[in-house]
């Protein structure tokens, strides 16, 4: 299969965009990584602007060391996400998966893909029964398992159904002779709604598998915790130590009195301070020192970032390359 993935413009108030990274691994490896195994070896990754990212050239390459091909796709606009499939069509197989890449998810797409195909539609819509987050909006279905009705507005007010759009699509080459030529056109307030109003068909596929828009600082902690948890089953970089929940990346060093509390996660090259207690709940990146008596609980530290001494960090998501970060806490 072919996927076409829509990677947003990263933002810096977005720790959890398609590059930031879960368990000290950029979600987008993640992602890469469980394509195989569903059957997806063909990957354009669509990035806004004009040309891709050295650290993102450099960090994916031709997408070999997943197991899958990839092809970049540049020179679309910001909120036009149905343009890039326009863009994209020369690339496209006669079916292929859109997944907007900053959601994190782990939908089963070889079985939405079978579903797709054997409803026989122009496109598959897949659903996942919660009252949660919805930033694509509620969708209703028939009995037919139809969509009816799309509400990209989210609150309870606007909700149709329980049935929230993932931003997970399974589509037709056919559908794309549909998308209007508009520079603000999207998937989900464009061309489905147009498809629904014509009368063609748009299926429903009602998912399962885990699913989370981690795109605050609170829910990218909660992320975390999903994985340390194991509630999300993303391979967690480094060696657990005696399956007791303690991840330690190589050529870590581990300071004298020093109390890992699990589940905690401690990554490559990072140098934890004598007497620091790191945990429970907490990931320490790549390349970090922690200082001496340092105290980072439920806390989330990234690549090469300093913590002082005696610092305390209680619910914090501390970004790349900070230096010296002190006492934070987050409400």
């Amino acid at each position: 299969m072919q996927a076409l993935l829509l990677a947003g413009m990263p933002r810096a108030d977005n720790p959890g965009g398609w590059m930031g990274t879960v368990a000290n691994r950029p979600w987008i490896e993640h992602l890469l990584l469980n394509c195989p195994a569903q059957g997806v070896r063909d990957v354009i990754l669509a990035i806004p602007g004009d040309e891709v990212g050295h650290d993102i050239a450099s960090l994916l390459g031709d997408g070999s060391k997943y197991g899958v091909h990839i092809a970049y796709l540049t020179g679309w606009e910001p909120g036009n996400t149905a343009g890039a499939l326009h863009a994209a069509e020369p690339l496209l197989q006669e079916r292929f998966i859109v997944a907007h890449a900053d959601v994190v998810q782990t939908i089963r797409l070889d079985e939405a893909m079978a579903h797709h195909v054997r409803e026989g539609v122009l496109a598959t819509v897949c659903l996942l029964d919660t009252d949660g987050d919805a930033p694509f909006g509620h969708v209703s279905i028939d009995l037919e398992g139809r969509v009816i009705a799309m509400r990209n507005k989210t609150g309870p007010e606007y909700a149709p159904s329980n049935l929230t759009n993932s931003g997970v699509y399974m589509m037709s080459k056919s559908a794309l002779s549909f998308i209007p030529d508009a520079p603000d056109a999207t998937l989900e307030e464009t061309l489905f709604p147009l498809l629904i109003g014509i009368g063609s068909d748009v299926a429903g596929y009602i998912a399962s598998g885990y699913w989370k828009a981690a795109d605050t600082p609170e829910r990218y902690r909660e992320l975390h915790w999903d994985v340390l948890d194991r509630k999300l089953p993303l391979s967690i970089s480094g060696t657990e130590m005696n399956e007791k929940g303690i991840w330690i990346g190589k050529n870590a060093t581990i300071g004298k009195g020093v109390l890992l509390v699990p589940p905690v996660v401690i990554g490559d090259y990072a140098i934890i301070g004598d007497k620091a207690i790191v945990g429970p709940y907490s990931v320490v990146g790549n390349y970090c020192r922690i200082g001496a008596g340092a105290r980072i609980a439920r806390s989330i530290v990234l690549d090469r970032t300093d913590v002082g001494v005696s610092a305390r960090l209680n619910e914090c998501v501390i970004g790349n390359g900070v230096h010296d970060a002190g006492s934070l806490t987050i409400a």
